[in-house]
This record gives C-alpha cells, structure tokens and sequence, in this order.
C-alpha cells in the first residue's frame, strides 16, 4: 500500500509553513518515490500487548518496524520511537547492545508498552545497511552506508532520510484500526532523540514529543557527520528555530549534560521563546549521555500525561 500523506492537525501561519517548508527542503525531508507500507499478521505481544510487524519499503531499503497496541477495544495513543534497531528497543540481545552491557537499559519500546501505550518501534536505515557484525566505531560502522546513500540520493540528507522514513511510518498508522491517529507522540534517545525532533518539528501529526540527548543547537553534537547533516549544516539558522515549529505542541526537553546541560541553555531557552505560556518542558538529571531508568520513567509518566 503506497501514500503519499500530508500536513494535517497544527494550525499554522504562513510563516510557520514556509519555515517547515525550507527546513523540509534543507535535509530533504520527503517521502522516498518507492514509499510504501504494509502490515504484517497480527500475534500476541508482550505486556497482553498485539504485535504486528510495520513493512516499509523507503529508497531501496525495507524497514521493518513493530507495532506494539493494546488489548482493547477502543484506539490508543501510539508513541513512535526511532532507534538503532528494534531488538534492543524490545529489550531483545542485539549485536550493538549485547545481553549484560553495562548502563541502563534501552528496552524503551517495551517499557512504554507495560504502561498500557501504544508504541512503534522504527529501526534506523544506516544500521541495517551496516554489517552485521562489522565495527562499531561510528564513521567505520555507519559511513559506507552514509556515502552509498549520498550518491544515489543526491539532495536527501542522511537525516532527511530518516525522517522520511518516519513520515511514512505515520501515514501508515493515521490508516492502521486500533490507533487513534490524533494521539500520536514520540520519544527518542541521542540519535533517537535527533531523529523525534526533527519528527515532532516536521510533521504537525506529531501530538507531544521527549527528546533526550539530541543536542540541540549544531554546535553540541555530531549533527555534521555524513548520516545526518553532512556538509548541510546551515550556517545562519540553528535549532531552536526548528525546535520553534513543534510549538504549541507539548515537548519535554531532557539531557544528562553530555550532548545537553548548561553549555547549550542559552539555545534551549531561545527555543522556549517558541511556547509564550506553557508546552516547553525542561528535565536535567546531569548524568551524563546514557538515559537512566528513573529519568526515562519521568520521561514516560510525561508522555503518558499527554497523550491519555
């Protein structure tokens, strides 16, 4: 099944679309001309959850994401969560997060769903082109997929491509029973969190996002290695204006002081100018990078507060 999807919910002003627009056209941000979606059968899930498997067909790749609702009658909420891969967001041994690698867990997937969410875990496009059991060192791991990806998609930035991958992500839900396609939010860590919040900012279908660790501001993160950014960094324009364009949609804005803390403040609460009551949330643990449990189940009691 193939959509072609539009902007749809947030009621927005010239300008605000004219600003998503060029930051659309910046990374290149569009649904690939092969996009298409099917669901796969449905089986029990964990949590008394049903699981179904979410096929995507995007530039070439098929991605295959899973889709965790509840055993219940009437729609929920769903939370999309980009990551590496879908095993380790499942709380399953992956070769990136093997079973027993110290720091706190990353089954964020799974932990959603035992609040009674919806969830959607996506896996990135860079991974699973990447070698299976080849290195894990970034530029090694990720940047032969990165280039392979530059010079047959010219103009679609490597996080442009992941962004469409999730814009068809959601066309696929707005269609799917059991989802309730306007409470629809989203939740990500480091480049989960990049890729929520260029979701959020881009796609007005978005209801309320977390974003931990995504660094913003493009002079606190890698933003400019080849699967993300590249050499597209803009130079006059930084992410609080794309943070902006989430508002007046509800954002929880959480770091640990590694990618985000005190030394980007400055850019964040730039960004909170964007929200002139309320809707921009800010949580600081100072821990560093990694997401500690007790962090991420404020972060879940967040989402949960305003997607139910």
């Amino acid at each position: 099944m193939s959509t072609s999807g539009h902007e749809t919910g947030h009621a927005a002003g010239p300008t605000d679309r004219i600003d998503r627009t060029s930051w659309i056209d910046l990374i290149g941000a569009r649904r690939a001309v092969d996009g298409s979606w099917r669901l796969g059968e449905t089986e029990p899930g964990p949590h008394g959850s049903v699981q179904r498997p979410l096929h995507l067909r995007s530039f070439g790749t098929d991605v295959t994401a899973v889709l965790l609702t509840p055993d219940a009658t009437s729609p929920s909420a769903v939370v999309v969560v980009p990551f590496y891969d879908t095993d380790t967001l499942l709380g399953r041994p992956s070769p990136l997060y093997p079973a027993g690698r110290p720091g706190p867990g990353r089954d964020y997937a799974l932990r959603l769903a035992a609040r009674g969410l919806g969830v959607l875990a996506v896996p990135w496009w860079a991974e699973l082109l990447a070698e299976r059991e080849g290195p894990t060192e970034l530029s090694a791991r990720y940047g032969p997929p990165a280039a392979a990806h530059a010079a047959q998609h010219p103009g679609v930035t490597g996080l442009g491509r992941s962004v469409a991958d999730l814009l068809l992500a959601i066309d696929a839900l707005t269609e799917t029973p059991g989802v309730d396609a306007d409470r629809i939010g989203t939740f990500g860590h480091s480049l989960g969190g990049k890729h929520a919040l260029f979701l959020a900012a881009l796609d007005p279908r978005i209801r309320a996002a977390v974003v931990h660790e995504p660094g913003v501001g493009f002079a606190h993160s890698n933003w400019q290695d080849p699967w993300y950014l590249g050499d597209q960094v803009p130079r006059h324009r930084d992410l609080d204006e794309l943070t902006g364009l989430i508002s007046p949609r509800p954002i929880l804005y959480a770091g640990g002081g590694a990618s985000d803390g005190s030394h980007n403040a400055d850019i964040a609460q730039r960004a909170q100018q964007h929200w002139p009551d309320s809707g921009f949330d800010v949580l600081m643990h100072n821990t560093g990078h990694p997401l500690p449990d007790h962090v991420f189940a404020a972060c879940a009691s967040w989402l949960t507060d305003h997607l139910n």
